[in-house]
């Protein structure tokens, strides 16, 4: 059993060490069990369980004490209204037992009443001391004073009776008919003056009687009998009648029977007086009995006062040094148990913040705000990682981006170039060809002007004129024919034109699209940034609510938050270029539409020219019918010459107007040349 025992003290000193070593590593790492994956406010919550706890604790024995302090206090109170009570007693009792001897020499009803009151006060402070006394060792005290007092009650119950019955005032009671039987013998007596031997015995019992009333000894009585005795003597040796010294016995023998009545009454109340002053003697012992009693008891209720107050300071300061280095262990467990892990992600987060990118994250397990800072780092983690990706596939599509929009912008610029160019060239040059037909149209209506002019001059030289007119009509319908080609080269020229700017325009939009495409990878990559720099903000915020513990993390994140800024920078930077190649292909497709819109203009012009040239043929042929006519009848030829002349004037009017459209068709020309050279060299730079 020795050897057993042994064993198991050894295994449990083995075990003890071990189990130390265990949650010191434990401590020291902020990962006890209980704690690890309990929320921070969880922790902050078991402080105040455990504060509460302490307090109740505190409370409760403060609580405790204060009931026994309290208890104490009723126990003081109850020995001070004990005492209050038992002194009343006392001076009620001196006050009765005054009244009694008052009452007993006086036989006043009134101090009769009030010793009854007393009496009644008596009892009921007895009850009360009574009641504050059950189960003490007075009680038995107070029940012999309870008794006493009934004892007194009764007795004088007894001596107010008795007094009664012997007279309160002369005129009542016995004391009445004594007086009255004393004067009836002596009137009797005093009809009779040769009596005296009989007066004289009277007289002597008068004398007994009185001084039997003022002492009450036997010695009174024994003289009031001797002189009823001479009396009777007297009466036999008197010469008095029978019959009147019959009624003198008979008189005497009532007034003898009523002293003796009046000496019993009197010796009662002397016995009742006596248990009276007895029981109010014996009283007084006992008061003063329970007034020690009570007296010792407020002593001892205050020292046992002193003494719990004593203690329970005592008790109090080693509940609150408890509880204090309690809450204050477990202040220090728990901080611990916070701060550990956060310095740990901290470290880790410098590391992060130095390169280290194949550090594995503590704490990311935990189901709690620690947990949640460890995977808020490991976010951070993976998004340093993807944003150095990011940054190396920022850096090749930039530069594949920079080399394909290079070649594709010189390409599109060459070929609008070249279109534009042609296009622009083709149209001055119709422009100017248009002007010259235009003119030789305005040379022409001038001479058939002046032709018709000589006709209504000299229409003798009708048929000679009609020569020259039907010549220049023929050269009129050769111009209008060249001014209808070069209409009709004009119109296609503006369509070929409107083509290519259809062309120009689609490879702008295509320059649009790509710049949009490259301005989707700046904002994907503006996006990444703000997320990090939300992911940053958030964790400074973590940060400072973790305190000083959190100084390092809030670095980390500043610097994690300062590079999510530069990036935003650089991409803002990028959207900027791009905004501006957005802007100057938004401007070059403004230019082409007013590029468009002239070759719109022009093309509308070359229709009302064709209009034109069309009515001028039309002219033309009637001028040559007009001309046949001429040789049949010479009354039109006034007409016709006014035909001519208007036609002429029409004709005029047309050519000024192709010659005005020819030059604002050759200013837009120029101006599509020095805004297609701006976009051009905004491009190439």
């Amino acid at each position: 059993m020795t050897v057993k025992q042994d064993a198991v003290t050894a295994d449990f000193l083995g075990f003890r060490p071990i189990c130390w070593t265990w949650a010191r590593e434990a401590f020291w790492a902020g990962e006890l069990p209980f704690l690890a994956d309990l929320p921070i406010r969880a922790r902050f919550v078991l402080l105040v369980v455990l504060a509460l706890v302490a307090s109740v604790v505190f409370g409760s024995v403060y609580l405790a004490a204060g009931q026994r302090i309290e208890a104490m206090l009723q126990a003081q109170d109850s020995y001070r209204r004990l005492n209050d009570l038992a002194g009343d007693v006392r001076g009620l009792s001196a006050a009765a037992q005054n009244l009694m001897e008052i009452f007993a020499r006086e036989r006043d009803p009134a101090v009769a009443e009030a010793l009854k009151r007393d009496l009644g006060q008596i009892r009921e402070r007895l009850d009360r001391v009574a009641e504050l006394s059950a189960g003490g060792p007075m009680a038995q005290a107070v029940g012999e004073a309870q008794v006493g007092v009934e004892a007194i009650a009764q007795s004088f119950q007894g001596l107010e009776s008795h007094m009664v019955r012997l007279g309160l005032t002369p005129q009542s009671g016995l004391r009445a008919r004594l007086n009255e039987s004393s004067r009836a013998v002596e009137r009797e007596l005093a009809m009779w003056p040769a009596s005296a031997p009989l007066s004289l015995a009277m007289a002597r019992m008068r004398l007994a009687e009185r001084d039997f009333m003022l002492d009450g000894l036997e010695d009174a009585l024994g003289r009031h009998r001797a002189a009823t005795g001479q009396l009777d003597i007297a009466l036999d040796s008197s010469a008095l009648p029978n019959s009147t010294r019959d009624d003198l016995r008979r008189l005497s023998a009532a007034y003898g029977e009523e002293l003796q009545a009046f000496a019993a009454g009197s010796l009662a109340v002397k016995a009742e007086l006596a248990e009276v002053r007895s029981g109010f003697l014996a009283l007084q012992p006992v008061m003063q009995r329970v007034l020690a009693y009570a007296r010792e008891g407020m002593a001892e209720a205050i020292a046992a006062q002193e003494a719990e107050r004593r203690a329970t300071g005592r008790q109090v300061a080693l509940v609150g040094l408890l509880a204090g280095l309690s809450f204050l262990l477990a202040c220090l467990v728990i901080a611990h148990s916070i701060t550990r892990p956060v310095r740990l992600i901290q470290d880790a987060m410098e590391r992060l913040s130095h390169g280290d990118h194949g550090i594995a994250v503590p704490g990311s397990a935990r189901r709690n705000e620690i947990g949640d800072m460890a995977r808020a780092v490991g976010v951070f983690k993976e998004n340093a990682i993807a944003m150095v990706r990011l940054q190396e596939e920022q850096r090749s599509i930039r530069s594949q981006a920079d080399a394909a929009n290079r070649a594709h912008l010189l390409a599109l610029a060459e070929g609008f170039e070249q279109a534009v160019k042609s296009t622009a060239d083709l149209v001055a040059s119709n422009a100017v060809g248009i002007r010259h037909t235009a003119e030789r149209m305005t040379s022409g209506t001038d001479q058939g002007k002046s032709s018709a002019m000589a006709v209504a001059e000299a229409a003798r030289q009708c048929r000679t004129t009609v020569q020259a007119v039907a010549e220049a009509t023929g050269v009129l319908g050769d111009s209008v024919r060249e001014i209808s080609a070069g209409t009709e080269d004009a119109a296609a020229i503006a369509r070929d034109a409107v083509g290519r700017l259809a062309s120009t325009t689609e490879r702008i939009q295509s320059l649009s699209l790509v710049a949009g495409r490259i301005g989707r990878v700046v904002t994907m990559i503006e996006e990444i940034a703000q997320r990090t720099n939300m992911l940053a903000l958030n964790a400074t915020i973590e940060a400072q609510r973790a305190g000083e513990a959190g100084k390092g993390f809030a670095v980390v994140a500043g610097e994690v938050k300062h590079l999510a800024s530069q990036t935003a920078r650089s991409t803002r930077e990028i959207a900027a270029q791009v905004a501006e190649i957005q802007g100057a292909t938004a401007d070059t497709e403004v230019a082409i539409e007013g590029i468009g819109d002239t070759i719109l203009r022009m093309d509308r012009i070359a229709g009302e020219v064709a209009d034109a040239v069309s009515r001028q043929r039309d002219v033309t042929a009637r001028i040559q019918r007009c001309v046949g006519e001429m040789d049949r009848d010479a009354a039109v030829v006034g007409d016709g010459v006014a035909s001519v002349t208007q036609a002429a004037v029409r004709y005029c009017a047309a050519a000024i107007r192709v010659i005005w459209a020819a030059k604002d068709l050759a200013r837009p020309a120029t101006a599509l040349n020095h805004e297609v050279d701006s976009f051009l060299t905004t491009v190439r730079r």
